[in-house]
C-alpha cells in the first residue's frame, strides 16, 4: 500500500506539471532540429501517432464539454482522488500536454511560419508561462491544482487572475506552436486550449457553493483570465 501511495504521489506531482516536461521535450526537439537531426519516422507511423493523440485530446475536451451541457455528469473538478473522473482528467491531460510537443517535433515546420521572430516569441512565451504556472502551483499547492477541495487563495498570481495556471497552459501551447510551426501541433494545441477555456465554467459554481459571498466578491474584483482590474478584496 505504501508503494502504491508513493507511485500515486509521483504521478500527481508529475501530472500537475506535465506541461513543463512538454517544454523540455520542445527544447530537446529544437536542439535536434537546428542541428539538422530529424526524427526517423515514416509518414504512415507519423499519421498514426497524430490520430492517437487527436482521439485522446478530443476525448479530454469532449468530456468537459459534456459536463457543461449536463452538469450532473460531473467531470471537473473531480469528486476525489479515488474517482474515475480524477484519473480520466489527469491521464488524458498528461498525454495531451506531452503530445503537443511530440507532434510538434514530428511535424516541424508544416505551417511554413518562416519569419525569424516567431520561434523567439514562442520561446519567450514558454519561459514566461513556465514561471507563471509554477508560481501558481506553489501558491495554490499540488492538491488544489489537481482540482481537489481546499482554501480560497487570493494571493500571489491569484491577485490578478482567478486562473493563472490556465493562462500559463494556454501560453505554453501557443509557444509550442510558434516554436515548431507545426500544423498538427496547432490542431492538438487548440483542443487542449479549449479545455482550459471551458474549465472555469464548471469550476465557478463549485467554488461559489464552497465559499459563497467570499468567492462572489473575489470573482467581481479579479478577472477570470487576465485584465486590468486591481485586486481589492479585504483580507479575511
Amino acid at each position: 500500500m505504501d508503494v502504491l501511495k508513493h507511485i500515486g504521489a509521483l504521478f500527481e506531482s508529475f501530472s500537475s506539471r506535465a506541461s513543463y516536461f512538454s517544454v523540455l521535450i520542445i527544447v530537446l526537439g529544437a536542439a535536434l532540429h537546428y542541428s539538422g537531426v530529424n526524427p526517423a519516422i515514416s509518414p504512415e507511423n507519423k499519421r498514426i501517432v497524430f490520430v492517437v493523440f487527436l482521439i485522446l485530446t478530443t476525448s479530454f475536451a469532449l468530456g468537459l464539454f459534456i459536463h457543461l451541457c449536463y452538469p450532473k455528469l460531473r467531470i471537473w473538478p473531480p469528486p476525489g482522488k479515488s474517482s474515475w473522473q480524477f484519473w480520466f482528467v489527469w491521464i488524458l491531460y498528461t498525454v495531451g500536454a506531452l503530445g503537443v510537443s511530440v507532434i510538434g517535433i514530428l511535424d516541424w515546420g508544416t505551417l511554413e511560419l518562416n519569419h525569424w521572430s516567431l520561434p523567439l516569441i514562442g520561446a519567450g512565451l514558454l519561459l514566461f508561462a513556465v514561471a507563471l504556472g509554477e508560481w501558481g502551483v506553489r501558491t495554490l499547492n499540488v492538491h488544489q491544482t489537481l482540482g481537489l477541495k481546499g482554501a480560497l487563495l487570493t494571493k500571489g498570481p491569484y491577485r490578478v487572475s482567478r486562473n493563472p495556471q490556465y493562462v500559463a497552459e494556454i501560453l505554453i501551447y501557443t509557444g509550442i506552436i510558434l516554436v515548431t510551426g507545426s500544423f498538427e501541433a496547432l490542431i492538438i494545441g487548440i483542443i487542449m486550449m479549449l479545455w482550459f477555456v471551458m474549465a472555469p465554467l464548471s469550476e465557478e459554481p463549485w467554488l461559489e457553493q464552497q465559499f459563497g459571498k467570499q468567492y462572489e466578491a473575489y470573482r467581481q474584483d479579479v478577472p477570470r483570465f487576465i485584465g486590468l482590474r486591481s485586486f481589492r478584496l479585504k483580507k479575511q
